[in-house]
């Protein structure tokens, strides 16, 4: 948040988080006077946005690890997206990113590439899992020319159906459970 400082008869301009906008105890006066929201905590603020120090990570086996590490440390897991203010965003990411790569590994163990050429070809369809909230049943959805961050591609509809059998538990967790944020309740 930008303020502007008056002392000693002399006007200066800052830069100042919430973080120590709290330390100075003015939250609270600035929320009054309207010059500051409150908004909904998301399980992503970084330590100057929230009141504790502790935050967590995932660890490279998808462990979630409660840390209270230096400043450098911090940054760097939060440039990667890998820092949380919420333990419990940080397991259902954990859980959700796993799911991603188990799928990701089942489509390349048991199923056939798919090119850059194929994906430029829209005579050639994919296939992915879909789920659909209405009637609450897994669907297939398919695409020929269109690709999506953070969807596995099938070659055909019966590779989906064997993943959405192999990982059934999982998948309706994804769908039904998951919740990436604190404030999308």
């Amino acid at each position: 948040m930008k303020v502007t400082i008056n002392a000693n008869g002399k006007t200066v301009q800052a830069e100042i988080s919430e973080g120590q906008l709290k330390e100075l105890g003015l939250v609270e006066q600035l929320k009054k006077l309207g010059l500051l929201e409150d908004k909904p905590r998301t399980g992503y603020e970084g330590r100057e946005e929230c009141n504790n120090k502790k935050h967590y990570f995932v660890n490279t086996i998808d462990l979630v690890i409660e840390d209270e590490n230096t400043v450098l440390f911090d940054q760097n897991r939060y440039d990667v997206g890998n820092y949380y203010s919420d333990k419990t965003i940080a397991e259902n990411n954990a859980r959700a990113d796993r799911l991603l790569r188990q799928l990701r590994q089942w489509q390349a163990q048991n199923d056939e590439p798919i090119s850059i050429s194929d994906w430029k070809n829209e005579g050639i369809i994919k296939y992915f899992i879909a789920y659909n909230y209405r009637s609450s049943l897994f669907e297939i959805g398919r695409c020929s020319r269109r690709r999506e961050p953070n969807i596995i591609y099938f070659t055909t509809k019966d590779k989906v159906s064997k993943a959405v059998k192999n990982f059934r538990d999982e998948l309706e967790w994804y769908f039904t459970e998951y919740q990436q944020r604190l404030d999308e309740e």
